[in-house]
């Protein structure tokens, strides 16, 4: 029970280990109802197989508990649930495709295999890490055979993760076979192995003559249609896109506080100041009237805003702080007490709980005085005996995160219990063993250690936001909707933030399944908007609320998966397009010379000859100048001695003369270094075959209609 504890608490971290996904998703807004998508059931297509969407969203469900779990929360933010639903897309692809894969090839883990696995001399790494012996933390097979014993009579949770282990142990089994089978098929000659030896180990010496592109102004450069289109046809495969994308431009509207919402903040907060001084209860004062309820946790030095951290350590019990302003807030304080506390604490506990208390385990069935009666037997038993605590703990605590551990809490800070657990530890010596009820049943504390004390303060602290009110809300968000109204093709949109002087941002090339624009974190809805199929390029938004703000978004360019068009990447293309007509001017200012030697022709053209040494044909980068692979390449290809006519490079125009060439120093054997070579190779070839299976899957993709 103890071991599938430990399994269940880590079990979200194995998922992500091991890549068996059940990944997190928050069902999002449905479309608008003219969107057809609504009427879509599978979020998608592989290989011919559906995900529905009900087999998505319930594997989603399943890892936001995961989440929770590990996170010890309740709820998960909006960032949290899209990164979750991505990774249970990625992964639940990748089972299919591998799948299909595994089946074709006759990959297989066999009953027998799988027990040698879990039970064999040599288990997986999974059963070695989850079933350790608590006391000497090293694996006991025994704890295993135990645990599989019981496997029928356990919770259904446990027996549930018991089953994600193991399809995690055969999961990775069939990962590393298929590996193995990919890095196996190939071979790496030795002719190549000593060819590949001498690319990474020969050098070159040159003397290079380089008339950079930046010194000709791009003002000076006229770009003709002709130009343009040269450029494009013979380069336009480098811009092939995989996937959809969209190019948004977007207005944001900031709700901030008028001077009329500043002016009434500030009459307030002078009433609440005169009504704090006088409150009979300070506590109940704050959590009334500050934006953030009471703290009574004991503070130290330096954990507090420093105008109040000066008052908690520099003043007297009682003294108030008047309103200040500090983080676009007013703050106010009353310093309640000084004491002289633990920073931590060290404890232990067995946790006897019953129904109705706030641990809420169905499998709790006693009544809260049966509850008593177990507590007060526990607490006279190790009481006698203290070394019996460590064995009572694992047989009777309800707190299954420690109860393997002895019921020890380790360190934790003061004030991080609830405060009866809290007070216990506090107020007892080291190696008491004492006994409270809390919201969570009866505990039989043990106070293991405790820090040196220091002086701490409990301060009452209240806090007045400067934020819009409700009528500037309203102004502002009549604005944006103005503008969404009035201006209602990309045209108007460009232009109204011209003339009226707002600060328009772009965001390009987007993705489909992106959830963030520049200085919006949590712009999912945009997105998925500027992906509608009835939104055309050129259309404007409604207002999105995100984060504070009223948004409104133009759709600015739609491209299409595959080879853009001209105009699409006129703009992105425009430097090196310029690029090209210089290299042209430069390589006929070199040809118009007539020089002797490259001193003669760097002289002429009001140049320097540089000496690079060590050019490395493995290497793209030419010493001194940046990445250069043709010119690279072009000076392995040279004899000594050889000078080449003007090249046309990444940075400038070079004219190169190879000096010299030191030989790779030679090595009696190549074995290793063949291996290394083979390995990297076939760790590549892995990565590869999955990116191309994927690939010939043709993948279809419908989560934009739904989130």
């Amino acid at each position: 029970m103890a071991i599938i504890g430990k399994i269940r608490k880590r079990s979200g971290l194995l998922i992500i280990i091991v890549g068996v996904a059940l990944a997190a998703f928050v069902l999002g807004d449905f479309l608008q109802p003219r969107n057809k998508a609504t009427r879509i059931n599978n979020i998608g297509e592989v290989a011919g197989e559906n995900i529905s969407y009900l087999e998505f969203a319930q594997k989603v469900e399943e890892q936001i508990e995961n989440i929770k779990q590990r996170s010890e929360k309740d709820k998960i933010t909006s960032e949290e649930a899209f990164q979750a639903r991505q990774m249970t897309w990625t992964q639940m692809v990748r089972d299919l495709v591998m799948n299909k894969e595994y089946d074709r090839l006759g990959v297989t883990v066999s009953k027998d295999e799988l027990f040698d696995l879990v039970q064999g001399k040599n288990p997986h790494q999974y059963i070695l890490q989850y079933f350790k012996d608590p006391n000497t933390n090293q694996y006991n097979p025994q704890l295993v055979i135990n645990f599989l014993k019981q496997l029928d009579q356990v919770e259904p949770e446990q027996k549930k993760n018991w089953l994600i282990l193991e399809k995690a142990i055969k999961d990775d089994r069939l990962q590393n076979k298929f590996n193995t089978l990919i890095s196996k098929a190939y071979y790496l000659p030795k002719v190549f192995a000593e060819m590949d030896y001498q690319d990474k180990n020969r050098k070159y010496h040159v003397k290079v003559v380089a008339s950079r592109y930046q010194a000709i102004d791009d003002k000076t450069i006229n770009i003709a249609d002709e130009d343009w289109v040269k450029y494009y046809d013979e380069n336009k495969y480098k811009y092939m896109q995989d996937e959809e994308t969209r190019d948004i431009d977007y207005v944001t509207f900031d709700l901030v506080a008028s001077d009329a919402d500043r002016k009434f903040i500030e009459e307030e907060v002078t009433a609440t100041w005169n009504e704090f001084q006088k409150a009979p209860d300070v506590a109940a004062f704050v959590s009334a009237y500050s934006d953030t309820r009471y703290d009574s946790s004991w503070r130290k030095p330096g954990t507090l805003l420093p105008r109040i951290d000066s008052l908690a350590f520099n003043a007297a019990v009682g003294t108030f702080l008047p309103p200040f302003m500090e983080n676009n807030a007013f703050h106010m304080a009353k310093l309640q007490d000084v004491q002289m506390r633990p920073d931590s604490m060290k404890a232990s506990h067995i946790l006897v709980s019953f129904q109705g208390s706030a641990v809420n385990d169905p499998n709790v069935k006693r009544n809260k005085d049966a509850a008593r009666l177990l507590a007060d037997s526990v607490l006279n038993a190790v009481k006698k005996d203290p070394n019996l605590f460590v064995s009572l703990a694992a047989k009777y605590s309800d707190d299954g995160s420690n109860k393997t551990k002895g019921g020890s809490l380790d360190w934790f800070v003061d004030g991080a219990m609830v405060y009866p657990f809290n007070k216990a530890v506090l107020d007892g010596k080291v190696g008491d063993i004492t006994l409270v009820e809390t919201v969570f049943g009866f505990h039989i504390i043990r106070v293991d250690g405790k820090t040196l004390p220091i002086r701490k303060a409990r301060v009452a602290v209240v806090d007045r936001k400067i934020e819009p009110g409700s009528q500037t809300i309203r102004d502002i968000y009549n604005q944006a909707s103005e503008f969404a109204g009035e201006n209602t093709t990309l045209d108007a949109f460009q232009k109204a933030c011209t003339d009226k002087g707002y600060n328009k941002r772009s965001a390009d090339m987007i993705r489909a399944m992106e959830s963030t624009l520049p200085g919006l974190t949590g712009a999912r809805g945009i997105i998925q908007w500027a992906f509608f199929e009835e939104t055309p390029k050129g259309s404007v938004s409604t207002v999105f609320e995100i984060e504070g703000s009223y948004v409104v978004a133009t759709l600015k360019e739609i491209r299409p998966k595959g080879i853009p068009t001209l105009e699409q990447i006129k703009k992105q293309i425009e430097p090196l397009v310029k690029r090209e007509k210089k290299a042209e001017k430069l390589i006929a200012d070199f040809k118009k010379v007539n020089a002797a030697d490259l001193y003669d022709l760097a002289t002429k053209l009001n140049l320097k000859v540089d000496t690079v040494p060590g050019v490395i044909f493995y290497s793209p980068n030419l010493p001194k100048f940046g990445p250069e692979p043709k010119v690279v390449g072009t000076i392995a290809t040279m004899k000594t001695g050889q000078k080449t006519d003007p090249l046309q490079g990444e940075q400038a125009v070079y004219v190169v003369q190879l000096d010299s060439i030191a030989e790779a120093p030679k090595v009696e054997d190549l074995k290793m270094y063949t291996n290394q070579a083979q390995m990297m190779f076939g760790n590549r070839a892995q990565q590869e075959a999955y990116k191309a299976l994927e690939k010939m899957a043709g993948l279809v993709d419908n989560r934009t209609r739904f989130y």
